[in-house]
């Protein structure tokens, strides 16, 4: 009996579109939202939006990796879009969140200009060295050179909480203009950091959650700050008070 053979029906449409990258997309989608919803509505839904942006990314790899038969091209593609979903989650979508909480006069300029290009820098070399990589055969990855960009999701939250406390702005623009040049620095400076599997992503998101928590608490019953606090109709002067944003 002669074996028919198998033609793969092409798709209409560009791209892949199987549940591998459903995260993926879930992810840049959530990252567009929180620039928005952050001018809307607020810097608060605008972390509530990277944070799910940071879940479904922190994911993806695992998703992606329980598909069976995966081409080389579905593999170039899956790494391909989450770089570029990593840069509008989490090198454009936190600078909505500084500039919503009212970090908007010119001096704020060169920290997010700073920001959005160690992002970019941060994940073209690892696209480059991580293509070296898979075409020399090399092991499987054990450590990133310098902090992954998607761990803004972990580090801004935390300082956005902990900033917000503070009624006085120049002390709430301070923390949160250190954290901008922090991730910064972090993302470009070499270092090894192990790199986290299924059940160390759990624990860190799990950890994550907790110490949000925390912090939410304090500043809601211990400094009198709203969860969902809106800064948007303030800025930031350059003579200490805070000033009417039209």
């Amino acid at each position: 009996m002669e074996e028919k053979k198998k033609t793969k029906r092409k798709s209409p449409f560009v791209g892949f579109w199987s549940y591998g990258v459903i995260l993926t997309y879930l992810s840049v989608a959530a990252g567009v939202a929180g620039i928005l919803v952050s001018s809307l509505y607020g810097a608060f839904w605008g972390v509530v939006c990277l944070f799910i942006s940071g879940f479904c990314d922190a994911f993806d790899g695992v998703v992606a990796g329980t598909r069976k038969n995966r081409t080389e091209l579905d593999k170039r593609f899956g790494a391909h879009i989450d770089s570029l979903s990593d840069l509008v989650a989490f090198g454009i979508a936190p600078i909505a969140i500084g500039f919503n909480m009212g970090m908007r006069a010119w001096y704020f300029i060169p920290v997010f200009v700073i920001f959005a290009l160690c992002a970019l820098i941060r994940l073209a070399y690892f696209d480059v060295t991580e293509e070296i990589r898979i075409a020399e055969g090399g092991k499987k990855r054990t450590y990133f050179e310098g902090l992954p960009v998607t761990n803004v999701a972990v580090g801004l939250p935390v300082f956005y909480f902990i900033a917000t406390m503070f009624s006085s702005p120049l002390v709430m623009y301070l923390i949160m203009a250190f954290c901008y040049l922090l991730l910064s620095f972090l993302f470009v400076f070499r270092f090894r950091m192990p790199k986290a599997g299924p059940r160390g992503l759990c624990i860190t998101v799990a950890v994550l959650f907790v110490i949000v928590t925390v912090l939410c608490l304090i500043r809601w019953y211990v400094c009198g700050v709203p969860l969902a606090a809106n800064f948007n109709a303030q800025c930031f002067s350059p003579f200490g008070k805070r000033a009417a944003f039209v």
